[in-house]
């Protein structure tokens, strides 16, 4: 093998095809990393944009957060308790479920109460006042969308039709899906 080379340019004169080979697979190597590097600089903004948060940010005092929050936990454990029951093939439990647990009736009224329609920044008079008076008009749209899609779920169960069931279930879902989309709360 023979080499000569200088600063500004190289030069390799190889005797064995398997080194020159090996030299344009490195030469690829390198194009292909630095395309990637450039494809990994110009992507970042985009990856950027898909990273931010675009919720609407709804403030709560920390007491009324924690209310909030276990209200929803306790949602997706009647989800999941519905879904069960579907399992099992049980409409009426799955019924029982939703309408009490979830329902537009489901005895937890007083938690979303909103009885004072302004959003003070001054939260002390909270006292005695649901998570509601904290709510933006649309996220509690999408509230009682979600507590009559579950009267509306039982309604449907007790026909005892499983399919329509589902297809019922799917809009206590989506209700869900939306309104965490949408929202989150601080």
């Amino acid at each position: 093998m023979l080499c000569q080379s200088n600063e500004t340019n190289r030069r390799y004169i190889l005797a064995n095809d398997d080194i020159l080979l090996f030299y344009l697979e490195g030469i690829e190597m390198k194009k292909s990393l630095s395309l990637l590097i450039v494809l990994l600089i110009m992507s970042s903004p985009l990856l950027a944009q898909e990273i931010t948060d675009h919720r609407q940010m709804v403030e709560m005092p920390p007491a009324m957060k924690q209310m909030f929050l276990k209200n929803m936990r306790g949602h997706m454990e009647s989800l999941d308790l519905i879904i069960a029951s579907l399992a099992a093939k049980d409409l009426s439990v799955a019924a029982d479920i939703a309408e009490g647990k979830m329902g537009v009736g489901h005895g937890k009224k007083r938690q979303c109460d909103d009885s004072s329609h302004q959003h003070k920044t001054d939260h002390s008079e909270h006292k005695g006042k649901g998570f509601g008076q904290f709510m933006p008009t649309d996220m509690k749209v999408m509230g009682m969308s979600l507590h009559n899609a579950a009267n509306e779920f039982a309604t449907v169960a007790r026909r005892g039709d499983i399919g329509e069931a589902y297809n019922a279930l799917r809009q206590i879902s989506a209700s869900c899906v939306a309104c965490h989309q949408s929202f989150r709360v601080k």
